[in-house]
C-alpha cells in the first residue's frame, strides 16, 4: 500500500480483498496499545507543511484509487455533509467488522482530521 509507484501499489479493492484482511474476523478485538495511540496523537499534531504533502500525495493517486476512496468516504458519510463524524467514523468501521472501543475511534478521528 505504502509503494511510491502507483503502478506497483495495491489498489483499494486488492486491499480490501487481501487475506490479512479478510480473516480479520478471526482476530481478537484488542485496543490500539499506547504505541499506536502515540503514534497517532504525533500524526494529529503534524504542522502544516506535512499536512500539505499529504494532500500533495493524494493528489496523485491514480484516477481508480481515488474513485475506491471517494466510494468508501460517501458510505461513511450517512448525512452527505462532506464530513464524517464521530458517529459516521464509528459505525463505518463497524459495518468493516471492527468493534473499536470509543476511545481508539476518537483518536483516529483526531489523528485523521486535517480539516
Amino acid at each position: 500500500m505504502l509503494n511510491p509507484d502507483p503502478k506497483k501499489r495495491l489498489t483499494a479493492q486488492q486491499v480490501l480483498d487481501h487475506s490479512w484482511l479478510q480473516n480479520i474476523k478471526k482476530a481478537l478485538n484488542v485496543n490500539l496499545g499506547e504505541t499506536v495511540r502515540a503514534r497517532l496523537q504525533q500524526f494529529s499534531v503534524m504542522n502544516k507543511l506535512k499536512k500539505m504533502a499529504l494532500r500533495v500525495i493524494a493528489q496523485h493517486l491514480s484516477v481508480e484509487e481515488a474513485a475506491d476512496i471517494k466510494e468508501l468516504f460517501q458510505k461513511v458519510d450517512l448525512n452527505n455533509d462532506n464530513k464524517i463524524s464521530f458517529d459516521e467514523l464509528k459505525l463505518g468501521l463497524h459495518q468493516l467488522g471492527q468493534q473499536l472501543p470509543d476511545s481508539d475511534v476518537r483518536i483516529l478521528m483526531d489523528a485523521a482530521d486535517t480539516d
